[in-house]
Protein backbone atom coordinates (compact mmCIF):
# COMPACT_ATOMS: atom_id res chain seq x y z
CA UNK A 1 0.00 0.00 0.00
CA UNK A 2 3.03 2.19 0.94
CA UNK A 3 4.59 1.79 -2.68
CA UNK A 4 1.20 2.32 -3.90
CA UNK A 5 0.66 5.64 -2.95
CA UNK A 6 4.28 6.75 -3.35
CA UNK A 7 3.68 8.18 -6.96
CA UNK A 8 0.58 10.04 -5.84
CA UNK A 9 0.33 13.98 -5.62
CA UNK A 10 -1.03 13.65 -2.02
CA UNK A 11 2.08 11.59 -0.94
CA UNK A 12 4.82 13.59 -2.37
CA UNK A 13 3.25 17.15 -1.29
CA UNK A 14 3.49 15.00 2.55
CA UNK A 15 6.93 14.44 2.44
CA UNK A 16 7.96 17.18 -0.05
CA UNK A 17 10.00 18.35 2.70
CA UNK A 18 11.89 15.05 3.56
CA UNK A 19 15.41 14.91 2.64
CA UNK A 20 15.44 13.05 -0.42
CA UNK A 21 17.40 14.12 -3.35
CA UNK A 22 18.36 12.13 -6.91
CA UNK A 23 21.96 11.40 -7.53
CA UNK A 24 22.38 14.13 -10.48
CA UNK A 25 21.56 16.51 -7.85
CA UNK A 26 24.20 15.60 -5.78
CA UNK A 27 26.84 15.48 -8.97
CA UNK A 28 25.65 19.04 -9.48
CA UNK A 29 26.57 20.40 -5.77
CA UNK A 30 29.58 18.28 -6.14
CA UNK A 31 30.02 20.57 -9.48
CA UNK A 32 29.62 23.69 -7.25
CA UNK A 33 31.61 22.48 -4.74
CA UNK A 34 35.04 21.99 -7.25
CA UNK A 35 34.40 25.95 -8.46
CA UNK A 36 34.02 26.91 -5.14
CA UNK A 37 37.05 25.12 -3.98
CA UNK A 38 38.93 26.26 -7.29
CA UNK A 39 37.56 30.13 -6.58
CA UNK A 40 38.83 30.16 -3.16
CA UNK A 41 42.39 29.02 -4.37
CA UNK A 42 42.65 31.80 -6.50
CA UNK A 43 41.13 34.46 -4.16
CA UNK A 44 43.59 33.44 -1.85
CA UNK A 45 46.50 33.03 -4.03
CA UNK A 46 45.90 36.67 -5.51
CA UNK A 47 45.71 38.34 -1.96
CA UNK A 48 49.32 36.53 -1.17
CA UNK A 49 50.72 37.12 -4.66
CA UNK A 50 49.46 41.06 -4.48
CA UNK A 51 51.42 40.79 -1.04
CA UNK A 52 54.84 39.65 -2.29
CA UNK A 53 55.32 40.29 -6.33
CA UNK A 54 56.19 43.67 -7.13
CA UNK A 55 53.82 45.89 -10.12
CA UNK A 56 53.84 44.28 -13.28
CA UNK A 57 55.28 41.16 -12.26
CA UNK A 58 53.91 37.80 -14.18
CA UNK A 59 51.99 35.15 -12.19
CA UNK A 60 52.95 31.56 -11.61
CA UNK A 61 51.06 28.75 -10.86
CA UNK A 62 47.35 28.48 -10.17
CA UNK A 63 47.60 32.50 -10.06
CA UNK A 64 48.40 32.56 -13.62
CA UNK A 65 45.46 29.96 -14.88
CA UNK A 66 43.20 31.86 -12.68
CA UNK A 67 44.37 35.25 -14.33
CA UNK A 68 43.99 33.87 -17.91
CA UNK A 69 40.89 32.19 -17.19
CA UNK A 70 39.49 35.99 -16.12
CA UNK A 71 41.22 37.57 -19.38
CA UNK A 72 39.34 34.73 -21.48
CA UNK A 73 35.79 35.51 -19.69
CA UNK A 74 36.36 39.26 -19.96
CA UNK A 75 36.95 39.47 -23.51
CA UNK A 76 34.29 37.22 -24.22
CA UNK A 77 31.80 39.98 -22.60
CA UNK A 78 33.57 42.52 -23.99
CA UNK A 79 33.48 40.85 -27.97
CA UNK A 80 29.92 40.42 -27.59
CA UNK A 81 28.67 42.51 -24.83
CA UNK A 82 29.82 45.64 -24.88
CA UNK A 83 33.15 47.60 -23.23
CA UNK A 84 30.95 48.95 -21.17
CA UNK A 85 29.15 45.97 -19.81
CA UNK A 86 32.21 43.94 -18.34
CA UNK A 87 30.58 43.75 -15.25
CA UNK A 88 28.85 40.69 -16.13
CA UNK A 89 32.80 38.91 -16.29
CA UNK A 90 31.99 37.36 -12.80
CA UNK A 91 28.88 35.36 -14.02
CA UNK A 92 30.22 34.17 -17.09
CA UNK A 93 33.23 33.14 -15.03
CA UNK A 94 30.70 30.89 -13.24
CA UNK A 95 28.92 29.62 -16.10
CA UNK A 96 31.62 28.76 -18.55
CA UNK A 97 33.05 26.96 -15.10
CA UNK A 98 29.73 24.76 -14.20
CA UNK A 99 28.60 24.17 -17.31
CA UNK A 100 31.45 22.63 -18.81
CA UNK A 101 32.22 20.65 -15.49
CA UNK A 102 28.48 19.59 -16.03
CA UNK A 103 28.74 18.41 -19.44
CA UNK A 104 32.03 16.28 -18.80
CA UNK A 105 31.19 14.91 -15.29
CA UNK A 106 29.89 11.57 -16.75
CA UNK A 107 33.68 10.79 -17.79
CA UNK A 108 33.98 10.43 -13.36
CA UNK A 109 31.57 7.60 -13.29
CA UNK A 110 29.21 9.48 -11.24
CA UNK A 111 25.37 10.44 -12.35
CA UNK A 112 25.81 13.32 -14.99
CA UNK A 113 24.76 16.23 -14.15
CA UNK A 114 23.26 18.12 -17.69
CA UNK A 115 21.04 15.50 -18.77
CA UNK A 116 19.00 15.46 -15.78
CA UNK A 117 16.04 18.27 -16.93
CA UNK A 118 16.41 20.57 -13.87
CA UNK A 119 19.98 21.52 -14.36
CA UNK A 120 19.49 23.13 -18.12
CA UNK A 121 15.97 24.18 -16.96
CA UNK A 122 17.87 26.25 -14.18
CA UNK A 123 20.66 27.57 -16.02
CA UNK A 124 17.83 28.26 -18.82
CA UNK A 125 15.75 30.42 -16.48
CA UNK A 126 18.80 32.28 -14.47
CA UNK A 127 19.66 33.57 -18.02
CA UNK A 128 15.81 34.69 -18.71
CA UNK A 129 15.72 36.28 -15.58
CA UNK A 130 19.36 38.01 -16.29
CA UNK A 131 17.39 39.30 -19.79
CA UNK A 132 14.33 40.64 -18.04
CA UNK A 133 16.12 42.53 -15.60
CA UNK A 134 18.55 43.81 -18.18
CA UNK A 135 15.38 44.87 -20.41
CA UNK A 136 13.24 46.78 -17.23
CA UNK A 137 16.97 48.60 -15.73
CA UNK A 138 17.23 49.46 -19.62
CA UNK A 139 13.70 51.23 -21.06
CA UNK A 140 12.11 51.02 -17.51
CA UNK A 141 8.55 51.47 -17.96
CA UNK A 142 8.75 51.00 -21.60
CA UNK A 143 9.28 47.58 -21.07
CA UNK A 144 5.93 46.80 -20.75
CA UNK A 145 5.27 48.45 -24.12
CA UNK A 146 6.59 45.39 -25.97
CA UNK A 147 4.14 42.95 -25.17
CA UNK A 148 1.31 45.03 -26.47
CA UNK A 149 3.84 45.85 -30.67
CA UNK A 150 2.62 46.22 -33.14
CA UNK A 151 -0.89 45.53 -31.44
CA UNK A 152 -2.61 45.54 -28.21
CA UNK A 153 -4.38 41.99 -29.90
CA UNK A 154 -1.26 40.28 -29.79
CA UNK A 155 -0.25 40.89 -25.75
CA UNK A 156 -1.42 36.82 -25.47
CA UNK A 157 0.73 35.38 -28.32
CA UNK A 158 3.84 37.82 -27.21
CA UNK A 159 3.61 36.87 -23.63
CA UNK A 160 3.95 33.07 -24.68
CA UNK A 161 7.03 34.33 -26.72
CA UNK A 162 8.65 35.58 -24.27
CA UNK A 163 9.57 32.37 -23.03
CA UNK A 164 11.55 31.08 -26.21
CA UNK A 165 14.68 31.43 -24.68
CA UNK A 166 14.16 28.98 -21.68
CA UNK A 167 12.08 26.12 -23.58
CA UNK A 168 14.94 26.63 -26.83
CA UNK A 169 18.03 26.43 -24.43
CA UNK A 170 17.15 24.28 -21.99
CA UNK A 171 15.53 21.67 -24.84
CA UNK A 172 18.87 21.99 -26.68
CA UNK A 173 21.37 21.18 -24.25
CA UNK A 174 18.72 18.48 -22.39
CA UNK A 175 18.72 16.89 -25.82
CA UNK A 176 22.62 17.39 -26.85
CA UNK A 177 23.37 15.66 -23.42
CA UNK A 178 20.47 13.27 -23.26
CA UNK A 179 21.25 12.05 -27.28
CA UNK A 180 25.51 11.11 -26.46
CA UNK A 181 24.50 9.19 -23.23
CA UNK A 182 21.73 6.78 -25.13
CA UNK A 183 24.39 6.84 -27.84
CA UNK A 184 26.93 5.71 -25.92
CA UNK A 185 24.88 3.36 -23.40
CA UNK A 186 24.12 1.77 -27.23
CA UNK A 187 27.36 1.56 -28.57
CA UNK A 188 27.82 -0.06 -24.99
CA UNK A 189 25.70 -2.59 -25.23
CA UNK A 190 26.54 -3.65 -28.61
CA UNK A 191 30.11 -4.07 -28.23
CA UNK A 192 29.01 -6.33 -24.85
CA UNK A 193 27.42 -8.46 -27.24
CA UNK A 194 29.62 -8.82 -29.83
CA UNK A 195 32.04 -9.62 -26.70
CA UNK A 196 29.81 -12.47 -25.04
CA UNK A 197 29.71 -14.08 -28.94
CA UNK A 198 33.62 -14.17 -29.00
CA UNK A 199 34.40 -14.76 -25.99
CA UNK A 200 31.01 -16.23 -24.11
CA UNK A 201 30.35 -16.28 -20.24
CA UNK A 202 29.10 -18.78 -18.40
CA UNK A 203 27.22 -18.91 -15.97
CA UNK A 204 29.23 -19.79 -12.16
CA UNK A 205 27.80 -22.45 -10.22
CA UNK A 206 30.69 -22.58 -8.10
CA UNK A 207 34.47 -21.06 -7.85
CA UNK A 208 36.22 -23.72 -9.55
CA UNK A 209 34.01 -22.77 -12.85
CA UNK A 210 34.95 -19.06 -12.41
CA UNK A 211 38.60 -20.17 -12.43
CA UNK A 212 37.99 -22.19 -15.40
CA UNK A 213 36.20 -20.43 -17.72
CA UNK A 214 36.26 -17.30 -19.53
CA UNK A 215 36.46 -13.87 -17.66
CA UNK A 216 33.46 -12.35 -15.95
CA UNK A 217 35.05 -8.96 -17.74
CA UNK A 218 34.35 -10.54 -21.47
CA UNK A 219 31.05 -8.73 -22.09
CA UNK A 220 33.17 -5.40 -22.28
CA UNK A 221 36.63 -6.85 -24.08
CA UNK A 222 35.66 -4.71 -27.27
CA UNK A 223 34.67 -1.50 -25.22
CA UNK A 224 37.52 0.17 -23.95
CA UNK A 225 38.87 2.09 -26.75
CA UNK A 226 35.49 2.88 -28.55
CA UNK A 227 34.40 3.85 -25.68
CA UNK A 228 36.91 5.88 -24.55
CA UNK A 229 36.66 7.89 -28.15
CA UNK A 230 32.89 8.29 -27.50
CA UNK A 231 33.37 9.91 -24.40
CA UNK A 232 36.34 12.07 -25.40
CA UNK A 233 33.60 13.35 -28.24
CA UNK A 234 30.79 13.65 -26.26
CA UNK A 235 32.13 14.92 -23.07
CA UNK A 236 34.68 17.15 -23.97
CA UNK A 237 34.50 18.30 -27.55
CA UNK A 238 30.46 18.54 -26.99
CA UNK A 239 30.46 19.97 -23.28
CA UNK A 240 33.28 22.69 -24.74
CA UNK A 241 31.02 23.32 -27.85
CA UNK A 242 27.45 23.46 -26.21
CA UNK A 243 29.24 25.56 -23.48
CA UNK A 244 29.93 28.21 -25.94
CA UNK A 245 26.96 28.24 -27.36
CA UNK A 246 25.08 28.59 -24.63
CA UNK A 247 27.34 31.59 -23.34
CA UNK A 248 27.22 33.17 -26.82
CA UNK A 249 23.72 32.88 -26.96
CA UNK A 250 23.22 34.17 -23.49
CA UNK A 251 25.22 37.19 -23.98
CA UNK A 252 23.82 38.00 -27.97
CA UNK A 253 20.24 38.15 -25.68
CA UNK A 254 21.32 40.55 -22.85
CA UNK A 255 22.83 42.46 -24.90
CA UNK A 256 19.50 42.99 -27.45
CA UNK A 257 18.36 44.66 -24.21
CA UNK A 258 20.94 47.64 -24.28
CA UNK A 259 20.79 50.47 -25.40
CA UNK A 260 22.50 50.66 -28.98
CA UNK A 261 25.23 53.08 -28.23
CA UNK A 262 26.28 50.90 -25.36
CA UNK A 263 25.95 47.47 -27.33
CA UNK A 264 28.30 45.68 -29.21
CA UNK A 265 29.77 46.92 -32.39
CA UNK A 266 27.76 44.21 -34.67
CA UNK A 267 26.90 44.63 -37.89
CA UNK A 268 23.55 43.63 -39.18
CA UNK A 269 25.42 40.46 -40.75
CA UNK A 270 26.42 39.16 -37.39
CA UNK A 271 22.58 40.22 -35.80
CA UNK A 272 21.47 38.03 -38.24
CA UNK A 273 23.50 35.03 -37.93
CA UNK A 274 22.56 35.29 -34.09
CA UNK A 275 19.43 35.71 -34.77
CA UNK A 276 19.42 32.41 -36.62
CA UNK A 277 21.65 30.32 -34.54
CA UNK A 278 18.61 31.16 -31.04
CA UNK A 279 16.20 29.61 -33.56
Amino acid sequence: MIYAEAGTYQYKIEHMLDWSMDAPLYSSLLVMLLVLIFAIIIGIAARRGLKKRTYLERPHGVLFVGEMYYEVCDNFVATRMGETHRKFTGYFMCLFAYLFLAFIWGVTGLPSVIDWLAAPLTLSIIMFVLIQITAIRTNHWHYLHRYIEPFAIFLPINLLTMWTPIISTAMRMFGNALSGTIIIGLVQWALSKVSNAIIPVHTFTSWNDYFNSAPYWSGTFFAPIPMGILNLYFSLFSGFVQTLVFATLSALWIAQEMPAEEGPALSDAPRAVAAQTAE
